[in-house]
Order: structure tokens, then C-alpha cells, then sequence
């Protein structure tokens, strides 16, 4: 799976909840979806469908400005085929379509594809006719003087902020019609002019908010649902103190390992090099905020922690800060290619910004080794984006009687178990959550996408097949890419 990106105000008046039920016959029109190339696995040969269709950018006024979106679809095998399953992509940010196409060839799709139909609609403001994409914010997102989560430096990017938001409503775009309210809207027109009268969705990330949001505004729709990593209500923001907490279970699964590679705790050893941090690695200077940036997007893969080990290990006992220099280059690439970021800003910050928080002083403001470090870069500057915030029904979790499975990982640091099972959970009355241990957030999306009995007996039948999951008792602290690779590569990048 792709890396996942880095990620992410007055509520609307009831009126606004009535007219956002628009008539879609009425609203929208489509553009014909035609047969594309036929996708083959196991021998076993299927139709995939393409095309366009052409919604409105604001659903309350569909008179106004219109928008395209991608549509692509793999037919099932049966000639009468269960309620299709509706793939919902992370991010935000990031392409519901792309992720879709790679995975329609794989075995897990093929045994999907048995009983139903494989559906993806693209999002709007990342997929289609208008991206919100801004070059110049993704730039001073690096920050200016190394320091990328300074004041100054987040002024900088508010600054460019304000400019994009004069851009786009000279080219007549409204980035409040661009929230997950309106990408359920999307995918409802989408479903009634494919003729599905019910739907599954299976989802990842950022996309589990929108299939938990589906089924509250639409629960007579959804039959099933699969929410990979489930990210609940206010939980954009990620926070220092849980990240903290999964660095000591790291350390405590050091211990339980033996693992006597590295002196001392992880933890430990990572405030070590933050205390000793020169100005410059050879003649690069050093960007702590970027650096612990970088630390905290490869905790989504546990792999990647023998590696962080090294790097922390290398640079404060040895003053080597090669591996550490290369975890802030690792940002600056990120960065570059990060996605849409008016998508990524209208449907996080619509949905969990909190009108009087001060995000900087609340995120700077506590004692963790990682800090805020990425919740700094995104909610430090949210206020700039001045967008509306979805209706208050859609910001809190309230009972959901549709069938639900949720899939966490114990080490997950982007969507921890334990936020999934204690506040989202008890508004399930028909939810079923599998914590996979040992499993970070990249871990549980490939476990459970590589597991074609989970996820098809689910869809199937409602059962959850505990046996096709194989838990991983131990991690494999050992790093996947050697030191003198990493060096190799880095000096290619920055010369």
C-alpha cells in the first residue's frame, strides 16, 4: 500500500440539513461510463467499466458550477451479484481511484468479485475536474531557516493560505463544497444511477470516516461495512501523548525480545540524540521538527522501527545523524508530493476543528519526544482556511445499527485501537472489532487486503473469520535498508 500521506467553522442551521437531500434526477446528469479493459486473475476474466460523472459542486444549488468525477467499476462474476462493495480510500489528500485500480488484479478482489461488484467513485477536489492542489503552500510547508513548525514558518504558509483562497474564488470555486457531506452526496447519485438499491463499503483511513458519516446520513443504504484503521470523530488531530504511549510499547517489546542490538530504550535513546543535535550533519543542517516528522510517519509500518532504532542509536552514541538527516529529506520528498491540499484541509478541518482551540500552544506545549510534530504543520495553520464546519450531528460519534466491522493495529499511530474501542465501539450496536497485535496502520490495511477469506465472508454472510488472520507475535527489529544505502540515496537527493 501506498504511504499513507500526511495527513490534516459555525455549524449549519437546521434548514441547511433539509435542503442537503437533493433530488438527484433533478441535480445531476452523468456522462456515459463505457467497457474498459478486461481485468484478469486466476484465469478468470472480468468486465471493468470507465467513465465520468457529472455532479454538482454545490448540491444545494445544482444550477451553479459543475464538476467531473472518475468512476470505475469491476463487474462480478455471477450474473446475479450481492450489494457491491464501494471502495473508500485514506488521505485525505490522496486519490480514491488510483489505489482502487491496483488493487481490482489481486487475489482478494477476485474472491470479492465472486458475489459482488468492486465500485470506486472518485473524490472531488483530488479525483477529476478540479483538484485543489497549491504548489506554492506545499513549498513553504517545508518551513524557512530548518525550523519547519516555527511561528515564522507557519505564518508563512497561512500567508500562502490566504493567497490560494484568492485564487480559487477568482476561478469561481467554493472549498466548502468540498467535505466528506459532499463526497457521500457524490456516492449516492453515483449508486442510484447504477441501479444499487443497497451497497457495502469497505474502507481505510481517512475513508472509514466516510463510510461511518454514509451510514449515519444514509443508514437505510448501507448493508455492510469494513472500516480498515477507524478513525473516529475528532481524531485528525493526531496527538503527542499517544504517539508517546506507543514509543513504550515498542520499548517494552525491545525487552520481551531481548533485543541487545541497541543500548538502552528507544525512547531514551531517541531525547539523547535530540539533546545532543549539532546545527549541521556534514554540511546539511539539521531540521528537528522535520526529523521527528519523518520518525512518526515510518511508526505506521512496525518494520520500519528497527530502522528508526539505528538512526536514534547512531546519532547518540556515535554523533552520527546520517539516518536522521535522511528521515528530513524523507519529509521534504513527502512534502513535494504531498496531494490536494484544499481537499485534504475542507474535509479535515470541516469535520474536527475546534472553533477557539489554540492548536499551536495545545501541540507545542507538552514534554514527548516526538511532539507535535505533523498535527503542528496541518492544525497550526487550520484557522486560515476559514471553512464551514459540517453540520454538529456529523462531528460526534451516535448509535449506528449497520453491520460493522472495525480492523486495528495495537501499535497503530495514526488510528489507535483503543480510540476505535472505546469511543466508537459503544455506538455499534452491530459492530464487531478485530485488534490485530503487533500491527501498525499500514500493517493492518495490507493484512486485511491480503486476506481474501476476512474480508469476502464478512461481505457474504456477516461472519468474521478470525482464523484467516495470521497474528505476528514478534517484530523484526532488524532494518530493511542498510546504512550505506540510505546515505547513498540521500546524497543523491539534496546533490
Amino acid at each position: 500500500m501506498k504511504q499513507i500521506k500526511f495527513y490534516f467553522l459555525a455549524a449549519f442551521l437546521f434548514l441547511t440539513l433539509q435542503i442537503f437531500n437533493p433530488v438527484f434526477s433533478q441535480n445531476a446528469s452523468v456522462q456515459k461510463i463505457k467497457r474498459g479493459k478486461d481485468i484478469t486473475i486466476n484465469n478468470q476474466t472480468y468486465t471493468s467499466l470507465e467513465g465520468f460523472i457529472d455532479v454538482p459542486e454545490n448540491w444545494i444549488t445544482p444550477s451553479e458550477r459543475r464538476i467531473q468525477l472518475p468512476v470505475f467499476i469491476v463487474r462480478s462474476a455471477t450474473k446475479t451479484p450481492a450489494e457491491p462493495i464501494f471502495w473508500l480510500d485514506g488521505g485525505p489528500g490522496s486519490s480514491n481511484i488510483l489505489t482502487a485500480k491496483k488493487i481490482a488484479s489481486s487475489p482478494t478482489t477476485a474472491k470479492l468479485l465472486e458475489h459482488h461488484d468492486f465500485v470506486c467513485i472518485g473524490y472531488r477536489g483530488i479525483d477529476g475536474s478540479t483538484i485543489l492542489k497549491s504548489k506554492k503552500i506545499n513549498k513553504a510547508m517545508k518551513g524557512l531557516n530548518h525550523q519547519m513548525l516555527s511561528d515564522e514558518s507557519l505564518n508563512n504558509v497561512e500567508a500562502k493560505i490566504k493567497e490560494y483562497q484568492v485564487q480559487l474564488k477568482k476561478d469561481g470555486i467554493d472549498i466548502n463544497n468540498y467535505t466528506m457531506i459532499d463526497v457521500i452526496e457524490d456516492f449516492e447519485y453515483a449508486r442510484k444511477y447504477l441501479g444499487y438499491k443497497n451497497i457495502n463499503t469497505l474502507s481505510i483511513s481517512y475513508g472509514t470516516r466516510i463510510a461511518l458519516l454514509y451510514s449515519y446520513k444514509y443508514p437505510e443504504v448501507i448493508k455492510r461495512t469494513v472500516m480498515i484503521g477507524a478513525n473516529p470523530p475528532g481524531h485528525f488531530v493526531w496527538f503527542p501523548e499517544k504517539a508517546e504511549q506507543i514509543l513504550d510499547m515498542y520499548d517494552s517489546i525491545f525487552k520481551s525480545q531481548n533485543v541487545i542490538t541497541y543500548k538502552g530504550q528507544l525512547k531514551e535513546t531517541m531525547k539523547k540524540a535530540f539533546e545532543k543535535m549539532p546545527k549541521r550533519w556534514s554540511i546539511f543542517k539539521l531540521d528537528a521538527d522535520k526529523i521527528k516528522a519523518g520518525t512518526f510517519s515510518v511508526l505506521f509500518k512496525k518494520d520500519m522501527v528497527g530502522m528508526v532504532a539505528k538512526a536514534y542509536f547512531k546519532a547518540a552514541n556515535k554523533g552520527d545523524y546520517s539516518l536522521l538527516y535522511a528521515m528530513q529529506k524523507f519529509v521534504d520528498i513527502g512534502i513535494k508530493s504531498t496531494g490536494a491540499i484544499g481537499e485534504m484541509s475542507a474535509k479535515g478541518f470541516s469535520a474536527d476543528y475546534q472553533e477557539g482551540v489554540d492548536y499551536r500552544k495545545m501541540l507545542k506545549g507538552n514534554a514527548t519526544v516526538l511532539g507535535g510534530n505533523i498535527s503542528i504543520g496541518y492544525w497550526g495553520i487550520a484557522s486560515a482556511f476559514k471553512i464551514k464546519m459540517i453540520p454538529e450531528e456529523y462531528r460526534k460519534p451516535r448509535m449506528s445499527s449497520t453491520e460493522t466491522l472495525v480492523i486495528s493495529g495495537d501499535l497503530d499511530v495514526s488510528t489507535p485501537s483503543d480510540y476505535a474501542r472505546d469511543e466508537l465501539m459503544p455506538f455499534l450496536k452491530n459492530g464487531e472489532q478485530l485488534i490485530l497485535r503487533n500491527m501498525s496502520h499500514e500493517d493492518i490495511i495490507t493484512e486485511a487486503l491480503k486476506s481474501p477469506d476476512l474480508l469476502s465472508k464478512y461481505f457474504d454472510a456477516g461472519i468474521v473469520d478470525k482464523s484467516s488472520i495470521i497474528a505476528i507475535g514478534t517484530i523484526d527489529f532488524k532494518p530493511k535498508m542498510k546504512f550505506g544505502k540510505v546515505k547513498i540515496f540521500v546524497m543523491g537527493v539534496v546533490m
